[in-house]
Parts: C-alpha cells; structure tokens; sequence
C-alpha cells in the first residue's frame, strides 16, 4: 500500500505529493466519535441517523427530481417527496417505529420464505434450516421489541465503527511518524 501520489510524469521536474496524514487522523477521530455515540447512546445516535438519513434521502430525491425540468406529475412528486422528507425529520419517532417495523416485517417475511423454500428443497438439515429459524426469530423480537432491536443493531454497529476509526487514527499516527522520517511507504 502506498501512501505517495506519484504525477504520471517521472523526469526530473516530476514532483511527488505526500499524502496528508491528518485527513485521516480527522476521518478517524470522527469515526471514532460515532462509534462511541452508537456505543454510549444506542437508541438516540440510531434514531437520529435513521431519521436524518431517509429524510435527506426524500429531499435531495425530491430536489433532483424539480432540477430536471418535470412535467407536471413529476413536479407533483417531487414536492411530495421534499414534504416527506421534512415530515419524516419532524416526526422522527414516527419514521422511527414505522423503519424498524418495516425491517422487522421484511426479515420475517425473508426468515419464513427461506424456510419454505428449505423445507420443499428437502433441507432437513440444521444448516439449512438455522438461518431461516433465526430470521423469523429476529423478525418476531424486531417486532415485539423495537427499542431493543434497535439498540442492538447500534451497539453492534458501535462496536465496529469505534474499531475502524481507533485503526485510523493509528494508521495516521504511523502515516506522520514515515512521513517525518522521509520514508517512502512500501
């Protein structure tokens, strides 16, 4: 891996670009952060990031359809689509329950598919059988307990996303430290 940008021209004006260790130093410490905050704060860090995101989402598509000059059911669309995105921010406990009981259905209906289809392939195996038993069992505790589901899903998520930015900022501090040296990284 190489840390180095190398312009395609090698003669003797070519000047090589270091990458700039704090970039990633910064990416790490921000990284870090929502790990704690997933960790510290499972159901706030997750319900603000599942609001912030469909509602974003609902926007910039509302936008993008207004942009490419619409006839009048696009129009019509796109201001509906701005207005849920609003409304889903606005009324984010709502967008909440409505998300997670959307996965809880979907995972539900995957786990009991999944069966089916095992049960008729002749699948009486555990192995083909425990994923299906899982999925309906996740889909059931998704639906019966939202709050937990989705403290758990984020403090899994936190436990991961802490382990990425912690790498980075190691990665940076390695990065500074070759780079005072002059070192070239392999």
């Amino acid at each position: 891996m190489t840390w180095e940008v190398v312009p395609e021209s090698t003669g003797p004006r070519a000047e090589t670009r270091r990458f700039p260790w704090w970039i990633l130093l910064v990416v790490g410490i921000l990284v870090t952060a929502a790990g704690v905050g997933l960790l510290f704060w499972p159901f706030i860090a997750a319900s603000w990031f599942l609001v912030v995101v469909l509602g974003s989402a609902l926007i910039a598509n509302g936008l993008a359809i207004l942009v490419r000059r619409p006839s009048g059911a696009a129009v019509a669309a796109g201001i509906v689509l701005i207005a849920g995105g609003v409304l889903a921010m606005v009324f984010s406990d709502f967008t909440v329950t409505a998300l997670v009981t959307f996965v809880g259905v979907s995972v539900l209906f995957v786990g009991a598919f999944w069966l089916v289809l095992a049960i008729r392939a002749g699948g009486r195996s555990g192995l083909v059988l425990m994923p299906a038993i899982l999925a309906i069992l996740a889909g059931i505790v998704t639906l019966v307990w939202p709050d937990f589901a989705l403290k758990f899903v984020a403090v899994i998520a936190g436990i991961f996303t802490l382990f990425i930015g912690i790498s980075l900022i190691v990665s940076a501090t390695a990065l500074r430290r070759l780079l005072a040296t002059g070192t070239r990284a392999p």
